[in-house]
């Protein structure tokens, strides 16, 4: 049975799982404020630059329950903030408000508060308790974790036959349900890009767009070492942006942006331009080789694995990742897993 502390912080975690790409390279965050049992305001972190979820929670309390706002525990699923960024910093509003109780989710992971903010409550006659539903908090901020390590969060995705081949060799090979192709569609909304080979773009001519869902496609990223795919850009030369990139050129022409690298199998030194061009959350959706070279490189924290029913006898074999499963429902016939990396 669930503590009451429990209840509120997991009603912070729904809130904070409200936010969107809006947050950029921002953690999502929920926070309430809870007086005699009762919420009396609540809030999550909207929009990167703007209030954070702390703040939310305080302004939305209404006029006729503001003098509850001294006397009400605040619950927030990351430690508020203790510096002037883009907006102040939380902790100082809470001191101001006369708050006296605050419950933590998780400390937050960011060298400018890392524990600043939990010390500058407790300076100020603030009683803070900590770690309450701290797996799931932190599970909250797996991207913006990524983020601060200055490339985007990576979430790879593959659909496998019964009998593990990711496809027929050199044909385009459907496995997914329909059903499974728009969650994957709802994936790729909620990405910044969608990363490719060049043999999978020969092959399958992707959209690599949200066709079967809603809201915008992602900015789709080609690794073509030798730019072998112009037949292709051609194809999609008008669409949403792109990013080529290869060994040979420096280039832009309408949507398509040629990005020249040394080596295109140096992944960090890829991930850190995205991350500069404002990439903060990559889904790499294939071919089988690319999604084995971030495998090797411990270059992922997350993988959605689609496991089908059809049997191919032979073909491509399916990547392999080793983690933990925090995921795993079915869609009639599909089993779709999501497994987290250990190692983040």
């Amino acid at each position: 049975m669930m503590h009451m502390r429990e209840i509120y912080m997991q009603r912070c975690i729904d809130l904070a799982k409200l936010s969107d790409n809006k947050v950029m390279t921002n953690p999502n965050v929920g926070a309430l404020l809870v007086y005699q049992n009762k919420i009396i305001g609540e809030g999550f972190h909207r929009e990167f630059g703007k209030p954070h979820a702390h703040i939310n929670a305080i302004e939305s309390v209404s006029k006729i329950n503001r003098y509850k706002i001294p006397d009400s525990t605040l619950y927030v699923t990351l430690e508020p903030c203790s510096h002037y960024g883009k907006t102040p910093p939380c902790s100082k509003r809470i001191v101001d408000e006369g708050i006296k109780n605050v419950v933590i989710g998780c400390e937050d992971p960011n060298p400018l508060v890392a524990g600043n903010g939990i010390s500058f409550l407790k300076k100020n006659g603030v009683f803070v308790v900590k770690s309450t539903l701290e797996k799931d908090c932190d599970e909250l901020i797996s991207p913006f974790k990524a983020n601060l390590k200055q490339r985007p969060y990576i979430v790879l995705k593959w659909a496998q036959s019964y009998d593990n081949y990711i496809s027929r060799e050199n044909e385009q090979t459907w496995l997914s349900n329909k059903y499974s192709r728009i969650l994957v569609h709802k994936w790729r909304s909620e990405s910044d890009g969608i990363m490719i080979g060049i043999n999978t773009a020969l092959i399958d001519r992707p959209k690599l767009d949200v066709r079967y869902y809603y809201g915008s496609d992602p900015v789709k990223i080609i690794m073509d070492s030798s730019i072998n795919g112009k037949e292709y850009y051609n194809e999609i030369e008008s669409g949403s942006k792109t990013i080529i990139f290869n060994e040979v050129k420096n280039d832009r022409k309408q949507n398509i942006d040629f990005i020249k690298t040394n080596d295109t199998s140096e992944l960090n030194n890829v991930l850190a331009v995205l991350f500069e061009k404002g990439i903060n959350t990559l889904m790499v959706e294939g071919g089988a080789s690319i999604l084995t070279s971030f495998i090797n490189a411990n270059l992922w924290d997350e993988a959605r694995i689609i496991k089908t029913k059809i049997k191919l006898g032979n073909g491509i074999g399916s990547p392999n990742v080793t983690g933990y499963l925090k995921n795993r429902i079915f869609l009639i016939d599909d089993e779709i897993l999501t497994v987290k990396n250990k190692s983040w």
